[in-house]
């Protein structure tokens, strides 16, 4: 992520990554959608922690 914010391009970071050993996929795509994986992470992890349980109610409908 580092890379990227740096704005660093897909296949500029697919080559770096590959000269450096890591294990990445042939396809520079691959890079993209890790990117998309650990925003989508973040943002789920970013979110307020709900202590408890809120007002609600139950419906119960007969057919």
């Amino acid at each position: 992520m580092k890379l990227h914010y740096k704005g660093w391009g897909y296949t500029r970071i697919h080559r770096h990554l590959l000269k450096n050993g890591f294990e990445i996929g042939k396809s520079k795509t691959t890079v993209d959608s890790i990117i998309k994986k650990i925003k989508k992470r973040k943002e789920v992890l970013s979110q307020p922690i709900i202590d408890g349980i809120g007002n609600f109610r139950v419906e119960m409908i007969e057919f």
